[in-house]
């Protein structure tokens, strides 16, 4: 899911945020996860995120 998190991230030049991500994930994608799953994703994938 991260993968494709990152592509849509990328795709919408970082401007989309969890919300529109996980609405994108569901519909286009058909994968499943909480919006506050997307959201943890979102910040722990981003560049110079804590570890």
């Amino acid at each position: 899911m991260t993968e494709t998190i990152v592509k849509i991230n990328a795709r919408s030049r970082r401007t989309y945020g969890a919300p529109r991500v996980h609405a994108e994930l569901r519909d286009e994608y058909g994968l499943h996860g909480g919006r506050k799953r997307v959201a943890r994703l979102m910040r722990t994938d981003r560049p110079g995120a804590p570890q």
